[in-house]
């Protein structure tokens, strides 16, 4: 038999083993990483939020869009705050920054919190807990970018402008709960 095939066959073999072993591994760990990234969320919301004094749940955005968590009175279907996970690229082409931004139904901004980015240490890393000056989600014209990041600046302020462009019809029942 060809040394050539011999080789070939044992190099698909010992991928398909490594590939079997990958998925098992991926199997056990998927959920914990995504319990792991939900507990920095709630965090992160907590951080904006009294949550013991809101009846919580949450939808699922569709594009750059997440969870959508929604924060409503106590016992009724008043809506007071929306939270938007949002995604948009930064300068770095693996992973979008993606942030929180809470609004409350009277459009003004209660706070926002960048919750997972890979960019780069001492330029765009270095912006994420930056006062961006937007205190009100339907005028960004305060908004304030960081010279010399231009494109993490970007990545932020796209983030905003995506949550400005649907926060009023989600505030109105387009939510679809």
């Amino acid at each position: 038999m060809n040394k050539g095939l011999i080789s070939g066959l044992v190099l698909l073999t010992i991928g398909l083993v490594c590939g079997l072993l990958l998925a098992v591994v991926n199997y056990f760990t998927a959920p914990k990483i995504a319990e792991e990234e939900n507990k920095i969320k709630y965090a992160a919301l907590a951080e904006f939020y009294a949550l013991e004094n809101y009846d919580l749940s949450e939808v699922q955005g569709n594009g750059a869009f997440g969870t959508i968590y929604i924060l409503k009175e106590k016992g009724t279907d008043t809506i007071l705050s929306l939270v938007y996970t949002v995604a948009a690229s930064g300068y770095s082409s693996s992973t979008d920054v993606q942030m929180l931004i809470a609004v409350n139904n009277d459009l003004s901004v209660e706070g926002y919190k960048v919750v997972n980015h890979q960019e780069s240490t001492g330029f765009g890393a270095d912006i994420v807990d930056n006062d961006f000056k937007v205190s009100e989600i339907l005028d960004l014209s305060n908004f304030d970018s960081v010279a010399g990041v231009t494109v993490t600046s970007n990545a932020i302020k796209q983030c905003f402008t995506l949550v400005s462009q649907r926060v009023e019809s989600d505030f109105g029942g387009g939510l679809g709960e």
